[in-house]
């Protein structure tokens, strides 16, 4: 006659707010929570109990169980704690985080307490992420020497946690990648482009800070040693350890990017702006000596209107005539003077690509 107090895994226990399994060798199955606060603990396994926004009053019997210490409860029941690994009489108690994006775009955190003791493990979530059947799943593909261990949990909710930043990573470098595309293409707005540079800055600041804690719980959790991590173990909870470094340094990686793009923004909007001034003194140079001629043969004096500009051949002659050779031999002047500006660029270029040629023969 099969246990009543065990479950299929498609059967939903009774509890909304807390979810247990009994895990083993042999696989895993569900059990009413309290049934398993009654019965003695698995010879060949551990208990699970998922807690999920956790009630004081689910908490205390637990604690109840497991003498669990009060401050460990506290932590667990108050959110937004910080990342860590803590050493208690019977069990050792962690602070985990990790990330997703919201419909909407926006990075949300979600945080993991564990409690691991020798024969069961208590996780207590805040917010969403890490669904139950795919952390069952992943823990179906440890070895199977190792699943009666309640490491063997541990190690697939922390790879799990760990996993969460590897594609928000790859989105953000290809997103970068695209925005330094279109910084440099006419057609789109770079007011836009620059919105979009500073809302990914925040994420990957926000993501940086929270794996990078994690890394160093990674690290402490690999000198506890048994029975949380024994020496076998050592090398699962290292991979992890990499990963998360591997991740911190892409999401850094990130960050000099959308620093790169700021840059390239910025130079490009200071050539359109020095564009925008060379035109503007171009028209001012042209208009200066116009304005110093009409200025000179618009006054009223009686000899300059009797005596030089009384005939019509000499007001187009002096008037017209001189304004217009002065407003083409200063447009000449002002083309020269820009295409010797851009020659002396191109010899400095020359020069310096030069100069890098000789050092590097040298060498």
């Amino acid at each position: 006659m099969a246990d009543p107090t065990t479950q299929p895994l498609t059967q939903q226990p009774t509890s909304t707010a807390v979810h247990t399994y009994i895990l083993g060798s042999a696989g895993a199955a569900a059990i009413l929570w309290q049934a398993a606060l009654v019965s003695p603990p698995p010879e060949h396994g551990f208990l699970w109990f998922d807690v999920t926004d956790p009630a004081p009053q689910d908490l205390e019997r637990l604690q109840h169980q497991y003498h669990l210490h009060p401050l460990a409860i506290e932590d667990a029941l108050h959110a937004h704690q910080r990342a860590k690994v803590e050493s208690y009489q019977g069990f050792e108690f962690v602070v985990a985080h990790g990330v997703f994006k919201s419909p909407n775009g926006t990075l949300k955190t979600h945080e993991l307490n564990l409690f691991i003791g020798e024969r069961f493990l208590i996780s207590v979530r805040h917010g969403s992420g890490l669904p139950l059947q795919d952390i069952l799943n992943r823990w179906e593909r440890v070895p199977e020497t190792w699943r009666p261990d309640s490491s063997s949990l541990l190690y697939v909710l922390l790879d799990a946690l760990v996993d969460e930043y590897a594609p928000f990573a790859e989105e953000l470098e290809a997103e970068l990648s695209k925005i330094r595309q279109r910084l440099i293409d006419p057609a789109h707005s770079n007011e836009q482009e620059l919105k979009k540079i500073f809302e990914i800055s925040e994420l990957v600041h926000t993501a940086h800070a929270v794996i990078f804690p994690l890394k160093d719980v990674l690290g402490t959790l690999l000198r506890v040693g048994p029975p949380v991590v024994s020496p076998k173990e050592v090398p699962y909870f290292r991979d992890i350890r990499d990963h998360a470094q591997h991740t911190v340094e892409r999401l850094e990686l990130a960050g000099n990017m959308a620093d790169r793009a700021f840059d390239i923004y910025h130079a490009l909007e200071n050539r359109r702006q020095g564009a925008s001034s060379r035109q503007l003194t171009m028209v001012a140079t042209i208009f200066l000596p116009l304005t110093l001629v009409t200025g000179f043969f618009g006054q009223n004096f009686g000899f300059l209107v009797n005596h030089v500009i009384a005939s019509t051949p000499a007001f187009w002659i002096l008037c017209v005539g001189f304004e217009t050779l002065v407003a083409a031999v200063t447009i000449v002047f002002v083309q020269r003077i820009g295409s010797g500006s851009k020659a002396a660029n191109v010899n400095r270029r020359l020069t310096k690509r030069a100069s890098i040629e000789s050092h590097r023969s040298e060498d």
